[in-house]
């Protein structure tokens, strides 16, 4: 019911935004043109809502992401006020669109604030942390979200290079070594904007193998790119070799509520097991301590803002495509 309410409401907003821009359009030809591309427009937004994995919906899912994200927001303002400058001066709201892309900047670029937004992400993994911490809860597989944890391919590399979200990959490894799974299940698919036959799951099951976890206890998917797909193809995987659909799922600790709930929609018991913290480590006696340079900007803390910020959005698209479990 909550799912329908939601997809009610946002119909109606989006609805009364186009009746709005459709009204204003006029009716010469000049602005007739102007409705035929708000039509196209809408058309390219429902198809990136409802096929986001086909080439022209990704193309457009990846626009309205970087419009919502901090850099990006902020670029389109200060594009959108270099055209209210002329000769004669600048026009309003110029001013005002500057200065809103600046707050924006400084904020989400503070190191506190991007610490701040990435504990309100983590807490429910902090939560799941401690509440595991006294036992180990054994499964049929360990599921491990690889997307994105090793580097694409490059000219004569002689070894994997990781990124760093590579600490799922170690983790995994210690929990199969303590006996908790038989199997530890790669979900990685083909890297973004590279050859489909490069596949990142390859590379993630050579550095499993070197952390000790035998070949015959890893399990490839190389398919999916998204975590929805991830859990489809998991479940296949489990339904085809008989195993109980009981997993232990290895991601990071900011993602790990919408994988948790995804695979639990597609039926299954997820154990999360989250890792790559950005705040604290929940595993050891410590906190986040600030110094002065916490406040001033940087690069590394925009980063951190803008990816809880497009989980959150994410996040928000899986419940509105209801794919999330109860409990969002």
């Amino acid at each position: 019911m909550l799912i329908l309410l939601t997809r009610i409401v946002f119909a109606i907003l989006l609805i009364s935004i186009v009746k709005s821009l459709w009204d204003n359009s006029g009716g010469d030809k000049k602005n007739l043109i102007s409705k035929l591309l708000l039509v196209f427009s809408i058309i390219l937004l429902i198809l990136a809502f409802y096929a986001p994995d086909s080439p022209v919906g990704a193309a457009v899912f990846r626009f309205l992401a970087f419009a919502f994200k901090p850099l990006g927001f902020s670029i389109i303002l200060l594009i959108y006020a270099t055209t209210l400058i002329s000769s004669g001066g600048i026009k309003n709201p110029a001013p005002t669109l500057i200065i809103t892309a600046l707050i924006v900047l400084i904020i989400s670029s503070a190191p506190v604030f991007a610490v701040w937004v990435a504990q309100q992400a983590e807490e429910d993994a902090i939560e799941v942390v401690s509440v595991s911490a006294c036992c180990d809860e054994t499964a049929d597989a360990i599921v491990l979200l690889g997307q994105g944890t090793t580097q694409p391919v490059i000219p004569d590399r002689i070894q994997v290079q990781l990124t760093k979200t590579a600490e799922r990959i170690i983790y995994a490894s210690q929990l199969y070594k303590k006996g908790l799974a038989p199997y530890v299940i790669v979900s990685a698919g083909p890297r973004i904007g590279e050859d489909i036959n490069t596949v990142e799951a390859q590379d993630i099951k050579r550095v499993l193998g070197l952390l000790g976890v035998p070949s015959s206890a890893i399990i490839i998917e190389p398919n999916s790119s998204t975590i929805r797909e991830s859990a489809i193809e998991t479940r296949e995987i489990l339904d085809e070799r008989g195993l109980e659909p009981t997993v232990i799922l290895v991601t990071s600790a900011i993602q790990v509520r919408r994988a948790s709930l995804t695979f639990t929609d597609l039926d299954m018991r997820v154990i999360p097991a989250p890792t790559d913290f950005n705040t604290v480590n929940p595993y050891e006696d410590s906190s986040y301590r600030f110094v002065l340079a916490d406040f001033l900007p940087n690069a590394e803390a925009l980063s951190l803002t803008t990816e809880v910020w497009e989980e959150y959005l994410v996040l928000f698209y899986y419940f509105l495509r209801g794919w999330l479990a109860p409990g969002f």
